[in-house]
């Protein structure tokens, strides 16, 4: 009977543990595949779009995380636009091939052929004609088909110490079929004079291409090249406001008037207009809330939004919230004044955040929302940076990823929250006890029947 008791307190004591061995890892709604702008960059930048927000299921956006090929989650944190640890990166690393350099007499440079690996970047170069391969790197093509931003300019990194002079025609292609030439002469030097030197390493490109091709226009030798860098163009990098437009209606709340609006979306909504009829002007306070069980809080106003057309159209400015971002699903708009019949487009305005990853682990990866249960884990991610920038200098920042079309995983149900898990120690405890009864009650009856008769 001892062996039986010990084997239920076995039995009772592993049923949580062989209960959380065997809980499913957390399933989301939906997933984005992540084309990364550079291989070997250590750590990523990517923005958040309208569908990440619109599938996340918390307030605080706990459920975006990024996984890597095999599932796994990477070390990962949100930040807002404007923090040093999310500023864009300027420059960024790309691939380069050296090309045969065309024949002499010949009016146009080899045909080239490549084999593409993932989202079109380039693994191998195969170029036809041109001169023997002991000339190979007098041209050379560059892949930029992994950048998504403006370029403004490329630098290339050449092996220093010897004076050199070489000029090139740069062209730029969409297929490495047709080409466009955006530069008819771009001069590439380094001279050195006792103390001075002399230094133009770089060449102006166009937006709008994939690929970028330099064709020698002389007999120099070819650059040593070492590393090619595209510069992005710093105006275009500058995050603009993004807006959601939300159309209301009409509602009576404790005697008062209004409209109220459903946001579709966990947007920082930081900004807030309104979109009105020509001729129209208005007093108003705007409210939000996350929920019905929730009062409401005051947000913008009371301010005077106008609109007039005419020769010279005007209209109010946007107005900034009070409160700082939020991210409240609901929105009330009241007015001083009558309403007008129909409801204006309430406006609210926002800069999307930003996720930064490390490339840890397998790729490629993908960034993931819309979970009731899963979470993602804190980590330090602007000291994890800042090693990083310390190994690859001052000016370095996480290079951009971008999010592709998204892709369903369980939908709906990942946004069901599990069920309460049950209380293994209050069960247990309660078994503990049922045993100890049992066995005082065994022992008092073997007692009782082992006593001697009077």
């Amino acid at each position: 009977m001892r062996m039986f008791l010990l084997t239920a307190l076995v039995l009772m004591a592993a049923s949580p543990v062989a209960s959380a061995q065997s809980k499913p890892e957390g399933a989301y709604a939906k997933r984005w595949p992540l084309a990364l702008s550079a291989e070997r960059a250590g750590a990523y930048r990517v923005e958040l779009d309208r569908s990440v927000y619109a599938t996340t299921a918390w307030p605080d956006l706990r459920d975006v995380n990024v996984l890597d090929a095999q599932g796994k989650p990477v070390s990962a944190a949100l930040f807002g636009p404007e923090q040093p640890t999310a500023l864009p990166a300027r420059r960024i690393v790309v691939p380069w091939f050296p090309l045969p350099t065309p024949a002499p007499g010949a009016g146009e440079p080899s045909s080239v052929s490549a084999q593409f690996g993932e989202h079109g970047r380039i693994v191998r170069i195969e170029a036809s004609g041109g001169t023997p391969a002991a000339d190979t790197g007098r041209a050379f093509l560059v892949d930029l088909s992994g950048i998504r931003d403006n370029p403004e300019a490329l630098e290339i990194t050449w092996d220093p110490g010897e004076p050199r002079e070489a000029r090139f025609r740069v062209e730029g292609s969409h297929d490495l079929q047709t080409w466009d030439v955006m530069e008819a002469r771009v001069t590439l030097m380094e001279l050195q004079r006792g103390t001075q030197r002399l230094l133009h390493d770089e060449a102006p490109i166009r937006a709008g291409f994939r690929y970028v091709r330099f064709v020698p226009l002389d007999a120099a030798a070819a650059l040593p090249i070492r590393e090619i860098r595209v510069r992005l163009d710093a105006v275009h990098l500058q995050q603009t406001v993004a807006w959601s437009e939300l159309q209301g209606r009409r509602v009576s709340e404790q005697g008062v008037d209004g409209f109220v609006y459903r946001s579709d979306g966990r947007y920082p909504i930081a900004l807030v207009d309104l979109a009105m009829d020509d001729f129209a002007v208005g007093e108003w306070t705007l409210e939000s809330r996350d929920a019905d069980d929730t009062p409401w809080r005051l947000r913008a106003g009371p301010w005077v939004a106008y609109r007039v057309d005419g020769d010279r159209p005007s209209a109010s400015p946007d107005q900034p919230l009070s409160s700082g971002p939020v991210r409240d699903r609901e929105w009330r708009l009241r007015s001083r004044g009558p309403l007008p019949d129909q409801a204006p487009t309430l406006r609210l305005g926002y800069r999307p955040e930003v996720m930064v990853f490390l490339a840890q682990g397998t790729p490629p990866y993908a960034l993931v929302a819309g979970s009731a249960a899963a979470r993602r884990a804190s980590v330090p991610m602007p000291e994890l940076v800042d090693a990083l920038r310390r190994d690859r200098g001052e000016d370095w920042q996480p290079a951009p990823a971008y999010l592709s079309p998204a892709k369903a995983l369980a939908g709906d149900a990942a946004l069901v929250p599990p069920p309460t898990p049950r209380d293994w120690k209050a069960w247990l405890l309660w078994g503990l006890l049922l045993l100890g009864a049992v066995l005082v009650a065994a022992f008092a009856f073997s007692l009782l029947r082992s006593r001697p008769a009077a």
